[in-house]
């Protein structure tokens, strides 16, 4: 509120009564202009204070900091506090004035749960003297409790133009306690009516051994069932390859293939018969050779004796009038070749069937 105006009204009205006036004034009138002149004169004076303090505000700036000569940077540290609960955050300020050229490396103060880094954050001011500061702010937590030294072996490093160099962390203590209330850490005390041992039985545990009884009756049932033999599970032996082999000529001889004169079917499929004889009488196995490749083969190996060695070159013979030659066979020809066949077969043949299984058994 601005005094003026009250004040000018005050002497208005006083030049306008006179000293005749005011004393004929009502009283009421009298109270109402000396309470006007008072509220005058306390608006001026809060006036003219508010005016001083304005002034005392508007004092220079505080002047930069100053580092002395031939000391490259100081370091010091704040901590929010030195005693916490364990898990609540601590803030730390670590404050480095260095000069301008030079950076600042801060280390990381973590060491495992002793101490532990939630939050890390550098800033950095610069001086109008050429002098830097830098701030790393940390906000730090434990969770172990026992006094702990934050930073103990680490160190500050200060990148110069002259080299790197060390200032010790600041020393930091932190007290960690635990969250608990005195007298809650105690162990309490077991309460009354515990349960007898051994318990009685309950009627679930009866329900799980009933269900054991009747899983173990039916694994035992069933494991009768699958060693039991079964005949129908048994398979018929094998047909011998020399049965197979003589079944395959008559077919062969059946077809009419001599007495039309179809002279390269006829050479193939005897061949065939031979190649598939002797692969299941002698266990003699070479898929990637020709079926004349492999019938000349098995006149080298030693699962053939010399008769039976005989009984191939025989055949052989036979099929070579045909192929280098340029023999062109006829009927008695054809005949000559189904019947050294044949007798290739029935002269090889087991004594006794169950020598072909055994043979294929051995290496």
């Amino acid at each position: 509120m601005n005094p003026l105006p009250s004040m000018r009204l005050l002497a208005l009205a006083r030049r306008s009564l006179g000293e005749g006036g005011a004393r004929g004034f009502s009283t009421v009138w009298k109270t109402f202009f000396h309470g006007v002149e008072k509220s005058a004169i306390l608006h001026s004076s809060f006036f003219i204070l508010n005016l001083a303090l304005l002034a005392g505000c508007s004092q220079p700036p505080p002047p930069p900091p100053e580092l002395p000569a031939g000391q490259d940077f100081s370091v010091s540290a704040t901590m929010s506090t030195n005693r916490i609960r364990i898990g609540d955050p601590v803030d730390v300020a670590l404050t480095v004035l260095h000069r301008d050229g030079t950076t600042v490396g801060f280390p990381n103060p973590a060491n495992g749960k002793d101490v532990v880094v939630r939050d890390a954050k550098t800033e950095t001011e610069t001086f109008p003297n050429g002098l830097l500061r830098t701030v790393q702010k940390l906000r730090l937590t434990s969770l172990t409790i026992t006094n702990h030294v934050v930073g103990e072996k680490a160190a500050i490093l200060l990148s110069t133009p002259d080299g790197v160099k060390t200032n010790a962390y600041p020393f930091l203590s932190l007290e960690v306690v635990s969250s608990l209330k005195p007298g809650e850490q105690d162990i309490r005390p077991a309460k009354g009516g515990l349960a007898h041992w051994p318990a009685p039985p309950s009627r679930w545990l009866w329900i799980a051994l009933g269900i054991l009884a009747v899983l173990a009756a039916a694994f035992l049932a069933l494991r009768k069932v699958l060693l039991t033999p079964r005949t129908f599970l048994h398979l018929p032996p094998p047909v011998p390859p020399h049965e197979i082999a003589l079944n395959a000529l008559a077919d062969l001889r059946a077809k009419g293939w001599i007495e039309a004169l179809q002279i390269e079917p006829f050479y193939v499929a005897l061949s065939g018969i031979v190649r598939r004889y002797l692969e299941g009488r002698f266990g003699l196995r070479a898929p990637e050779r020709t079926t004349e490749e492999f019938i000349r083969d098995a006149l080298s190996s030693r699962k053939l004796s010399d008769a039976h060695r005989d009984l191939v070159a025989g055949f052989l013979e036979q099929s070579d009038l045909v192929k280098f030659a340029r023999h062109a066979p006829g009927p008695s020809d054809m005949h000559n070749a189904l019947d050294s066949a044949e007798c290739l077969v029935r002269e090889t043949m087991p004594a006794d069937p169950s020598e072909t299984a055994r043979r294929k058994e051995s290496p």
